[in-house]
């Protein structure tokens, strides 16, 4: 189980950095840099929270057996979060380049 938190972590963050990376590339402010923009911020608390319930003494302290399902979730809350926000914007990339090419 320790194995997949680890690779879940390394996803949310290389999806969060693919997802900014892409969205600072894009012309104008519009809704969908935002809606990246917040959604990785809320992924952000999320996953830490989810490391340190997890992978800390204090965090296992806090929420032994099966009270670990709350960082679990959040962990797993954040992942999807950043999946979205990856998705979001190369979605939002695509739409840009269609109606670049229309002009």
């Amino acid at each position: 189980m320790e194995i997949l938190s680890v690779a879940g972590l390394l996803l949310a963050i290389a999806l969060a950095i693919l997802a900014l990376r892409r969205i600072h590339t894009l012309p104008g402010a519009n809704a969908a840099k935002m809606l990246v923009m917040l959604l990785v911020a809320a992924a952000v608390p999320l996953i830490g929270f989810a490391w340190w319930g997890q992978y800390t003494v204090a965090g296992h302290r806090a929420f032994d057996e099966m009270d670990a399902l709350y960082p679990f979730s959040a962990g797993v809350l954040g992942v999807l979060l950043t999946v979205v926000a990856a998705l979001a914007a190369w979605w939002t990339g695509r739409r840009a380049g269609s109606h670049q090419a229309d002009r």
